[in-house]
């Protein structure tokens, strides 16, 4: 998600049209990546909601126009974050059943796809919450190690463990099954 600076600042000086243009260009981004943190289309498009009201509340504050994705993106993995607390408060488990929608390929391997994609799911759901994260943010939305490490608040290192440990985590449990 690349965001101009010009419309960041625009959108900070109050104009509406650019927060809109701003929130388009942004949205599928947020969603896809609160759907795979958190698993629920619901919860998911909620908190893009709540960041966006976040975000909007905020943006006139933002000091560096440029900075803009990497400060959005962290308010909502802090959402999110909060989230899957109260979720696992409130459920003890999370609901993994609309995770992964991709298409299928063709119909001659679709019980191949139904498995590999069954397997795939009830491998992220056994990941926490910060592991989910992290692998969404590098793999499904293609930031570095120290992007992912400004957006969540924690060393480059420890993301680059985590994700080193999660790819390896995944790998044993799909071999498994």
């Amino acid at each position: 998600m690349r965001i101009e600076r010009e419309l960041v600042e625009k959108a900070a000086s109050g104009n509406k049209e650019a927060f809109s243009t701003l929130y388009y260009s942004c949205y599928k981004d947020f969603y896809n990546f609160a759907l795979y943190t958190l698993g629920n289309p619901d919860d998911a498009a909620d908190i893009v909601s709540e960041t966006f009201v976040e975000i909007l509340k905020g943006i006139g504050n933002l000091r560096e126009p440029g900075a803009f994705a990497t400060w959005a993106f962290k308010i909502l993995s802090v959402k999110c974050k909060k989230e899957i607390s109260n979720s696992i408060k409130r459920r003890g488990e999370f609901d993994f059943d609309e995770l992964i929608e991709m298409p299928f390929s063709d119909s001659e391997h679709f019980e191949e796809d139904i498995s590999e994609k069954a397997s795939l799911a009830a491998a992220l759901s056994k990941l926490d919450g910060e592991e989910r994260m992290i692998l969404v943010l590098s793999v499904l939305h293609g930031y570095t190690r120290r992007e992912i490490a400004e957006m969540i608040g924690k060393p480059q290192g420890t993301v680059a463990s985590k994700l080193y440990r999660t790819y390896a985590k995944l790998r044993k449990m799909m071999n498994k099954e």
